[in-house]
């Protein structure tokens, strides 16, 4: 049977042998997610040109699909429109949450973080060249610059209804950002934090525990704020066994009404 190019697009990365695309590898993956799916042609082609670029310029480092689905879902299913990103690098989440964004209107919707000149210098252009510049703000400055929540805040016309930490991965860095920002999280707002589990620890170079360390601490000195952590205690690349495929895990903390 041929399918549609729709139903084609994300197929072909299962046979990739990048370290990158191992979603697609999984069992049970010969689909195209929604993240992709709902992308118009052009844009799928712009994200297929950012693979081969980034691939070529070593700037493999993304977050997978698994993760962007639970982002896609949040922004999309309830109209979230004022999010800050911690951590661009070269742009791949930024990118996404600029095309859901684009397909619901919501004009200044994004505006993320980066103390990665070279990395922000990147991402802006193809910000540029895909037309989201009027959706995304990428600023050059710390997360932690005292600054930062009100240069948000003002880009977004409003608090930040999410926040999606993907920065440093060190411990003392992600304690002081849920410390930062979580009082300029609107009510209800939610911040999620990728890399929380005991795996994805050892990103953080200081070798203090990482995402997963600062969320345990930060919930345990805030029992009033609703929060989870998803695979927090998983130590390997391994997902047969899990309901949630990301051996990185993900935090998630919402902020009262």
């Amino acid at each position: 049977m041929n399918l549609p190019e729709t139903a084609r697009r994300s197929l072909s990365l299962s046979a990739s042998n990048e370290p990158r695309f191992w979603w697609h590898r999984l069992p049970r993956s010969d689909y195209v997610p929604p993240i992709y799916a709902n992308l118009n042609e052009q844009e799928w082609q712009f994200l297929q040109d950012w693979f081969t670029e980034t691939s070529r310029k070593d700037l493999v480092g993304e977050c997978a699909v698994p993760i962007m689905s639970l982002l896609h879902g949040l922004v999309m299913g309830s109209s979230i429109r004022r999010i800050v990103q911690l951590g661009t690098h070269a742009g791949y989440s930024t990118l996404l949450l600029g095309f859901f964004l684009r397909q619901m209107n919501a004009s200044r919707g994004l505006c993320t973080f980066e103390i990665g000149e070279s990395l922000c210098v990147y991402t802006q252009g193809w910000l540029d060249r895909i037309g989201l510049t009027a959706f995304v703000h990428v600023e050059l400055r710390s997360s932690l610059d005292p600054e930062s929540p009100d240069l948000a805040r003002e880009y977004l016309g409003g608090a930040p209804e999410m926040v999606f930490i993907d920065s440093s991965h060190e411990y003392w860095n992600t304690r002081a950002e849920l410390d930062a920002w979580y009082p300029a999280l609107a009510p209800g707002g939610l911040i999620v934090l990728h890399d929380s589990s005991e795996f994805a620890a050892g990103f953080d170079v200081t070798a203090k525990g990482g995402v997963r360390r600062a969320l345990r601490e930060w919930r345990r000195l805030h029992p009033e704020v609703e929060s989870i952590s998803l695979n927090h205690n998983v130590r390997a690349m391994e997902t047969s066994e899990m309901i949630y495929k990301d051996f990185c895990g993900v935090g998630l903390i919402q902020k009262p009404l």
